[in-house]
C-alpha cells in the first residue's frame, strides 16, 4: 500500500519520534564480568589485610607482655623480635592496601566512565527531541490539518508532541541527576588517590621503622655478646638518656625542633591538657616524619588556588579566610610567613609544627589560649602549636592514658573517627604508639 502525501508528515513524525526513543534506550554494553572480578579482587584484599591485622595484635600482645615482665636481655630481645615481625607484617598490609586502593581507583574511574558515556547519551536524546519539537512548533496548524487525512491522525500528532516534550524534560532532568552522580565518583577517586599518597608514605615509614628495630637488635646484641650482666650495666647507663630522645625524634629536627624544646614543651603540654608526654611526642613525630615540605609553602599558591583548581570554591574561601585572621591576629605578613607545600595529593596550607590548617587552628585557639595564656595563640611556636596538637589529642580520649584511648585518639587525630578501621589508621594508631614506647622510658 502506498504512503499518501498527506499521510507522510505524521509517518515522519512517528518515526522521529521511535527513533529518538531508540537512541534514549540505546545501552552501551558494560563489561559485567570485569566490574564483578574488580570486586571481588578487593573483597579479597580485604579479607588479606584483616587476617594480617589478628597477626600484628598478636604481635603487639607479645610486645605489651614482655613490657610488663623485669628487664632482661631475652625479655628486651624477644620484645625487638616482635616489633620487627609486627612491622615486617604492617608493611606487607600496607602493601595489600595499596593494591586494593589502586582497584578502588580503578573502579571508579570505570564508573565515572560509565556515567560520562551515559550523559553523552542523554544529549544525544536531547537534541534529537529539541529537533522534534522545533520541527513540531514550526508546523502550522493547516499544514497539520492538510497533512492529515483523518483527524484521529491530527490528535495523534499532538499526543506526539506532548510526549515529545515530557520526554525532553526527562531527559535534562536525568542529565542533571548524572552530572551530581559524577561528581560525587570525582569526590571520591580524590579521596582514593589522597589515600593512596597516605599508605605510600606510612609504608616508607614502616620501612625505616623496620630498620631502625633491627639495627637496635643487632646492636644490643653486639654490645651485650649476649650476656645479662652486660646488658643490666647497659640499662642502668640508659636512664634519662636524652641521645636517645633526640634518635626518636629526628624529624622534629628536621623541621626546626630541638630535642630540648620538644621534651620541654610536650611534657608541658601533656601535663595541661592531661595526655602522657610520650604520646604527644610519638603522634608529633609521626606527623612530622609523614609531612612533606613542611614550611616552605605560600598560602595564596599551595592552599587557596590548589582549593580553586580541585573544584572547591567553598573550602578555598574557608580556608583564605581563617588563614588570614590568624595572620591579622599575630602581626604578621601573609605573603611571608611559610605553610606546607601542596602534596601531589589534597592541598598545603599546614601551619608550623604541629601542621594545623587554618580553619581546624581556629576551632582549638581560645583552649589553646586559656591553657598558655598566649592570647592569640601562634600556630608557628613550638609551645602553642605542642598544646594544640595536645588538646586535640584529650579530646579525642587520650585523657585516660589506656592503649584503648589513645588508640581511639590517634585514629581521630588522622581521620577525624575514633572508629577509624582503615588500613591507613590502623597503621597510623600503631605507629604512634610504637614511637611513645621508644621513647617513654627516655623522659
Amino acid at each position: 500500500m502506498a504512503i499518501t502525501p498527506q499521510g507522510t508528515s505524521a509517518s515522519i513524525t512517528r518515526i522521529a519520534a521511535i527513533a529518538v526513543m531508540l537512541v534514549f534506550f540505546t545501552i552501551v554494553p558494560v563489561d559485567a564480568a570485569t566490574n564483578a572480578d574488580i570486586t571481588a579482587e578487593i573483597a579479597d584484599k580485604n579479607r588479606q589485610i584483616q587476617e594480617l591485622q589478628k597477626q600484628i595484635d598478636n604481635y603487639q600482645q607479645q610486645i605489651d607482655a614482655n613490657r610488663s615482665k623485669s628487664v632482661t636481655l631475652s625479655g628486651e630481645i624477644s620484645k625487638l623480635n616482635a616489633k620487627i615481625n609486627q612491622v615486617t607484617l604492617e608493611v606487607r598490609s600496607l602493601g595489600v592496601s595499596i593494591d586494593q586502593t589502586g582497584l578502588e581507583i580503578q573502579d571508579t574511574q570505570t564508573k565515572i566512565g560509565d556515567a560520562l558515556e551515559s550523559i553523552e547519551r542523554h544529549r544525544l536524546a536531547l537534541g534529537q527531541y529539541l529537533r522534534l519539537a522545533y520541527s513540531n512548533d514550526h508546523t502550522t496548524l493547516t499544514e497539520i490539518l492538510l497533512n492529515n487525512s483523518v483527524l484521529s491522525d491530527f490528535f495523534s500528532d499532538i499526543h506526539y508532541v506532548e510526549t515529545t516534550q515530557a520526554n525532553i524534560q526527562n531527559t535534562i532532568n536525568d542529565i542533571k541527576d548524572e552530572k551530581q552522580e559524577l561528581d560525587v565518583h570525582k569526590e571520591k577517586l580524590e579521596d582514593k588517590k589522597s589515600d593512596l599518597q597516605r599508605l605510600k608514605q606510612l609504608q616508607e615509614v614502616a620501612r625505616r621503622g623496620l630498620s631502625s628495630d633491627k639495627m637496635q637488635k643487632d646492636k644490643l646484641l653486639k654490645d651485650t655478646k649476649g650476656q645479662e650482666t652486660k646488658y643490666q650495666e647497659l640499662v642502668k647507663k640508659s636512664k634519662v638518656d636524652l641521645e636517645r630522645i633526640r634518635d626518636q625524634v629526628y624529624y622534629l629536627q628536621q623541621n626546626g625542633v630541638s630535642v630540648e624544646d620538644a621534651v620541654k614543651y610536650a611534657q608541658l603540654a601533656a601535663i595541661r591538657a592531661g595526655i602522657r608526654p610520650a604520646f604527644l611526642l610519638g603522634i608529633l613525630e609521626i606527623e612530622s616524619g609523614l609531612g612533606k615540605n613542611v614550611g616552605k609553602g605560600n598560602w595564596m599558591n599551595d592552599m587557596y588556588q590548589c582549593y580553586l583548581r580541585l573544584g572547591k570554591p567553598q573550602r578555598a574561601e574557608v580556608e583564605k579566610a581563617a588563614f588570614l585572621k590568624i595572620v591579622a591576629k599575630l602581626n604578621l605578613n601573609a605573603d611571608t610567613v611559610k605553610v606546607s607545600r601542596e602534596p601531589n595529593y589534597g592541598c598545603g596550607g599546614a601551619m608550623g609544627p604541629a601542621q594545623f590548617i587554618p580553619s581546624t587552628w581556629l576551632a582549638y585557639e581560645e583552649e589553646v589560649a586559656r591553657l598558655t595564656g598566649h592570647n592569640p595563640p601562634n600556630p608557628w611556636s613550638v609551645e602553642d602549636a605542642f598544646m594544640a596538637s595536645a588538646t586535640k589529642l584529650a579530646r579525642g580520649g587520650a585523657t585516660s592514658k589506656t592503649r584503648e584511648g589513645e588508640v581511639r585518639a590517634a585514629k581521630a587525630y588522622i581521620s577525624g573517627k575514633p572508629t577509624c578501621s582503615t588500613a591507613t589508621c590502623n597503621y597510623y594508631a600503631n605507629a604512634v604508639l610504637r614511637k611513645a614506647a621508644d621513647i617513654e622510658p627516655n623522659l
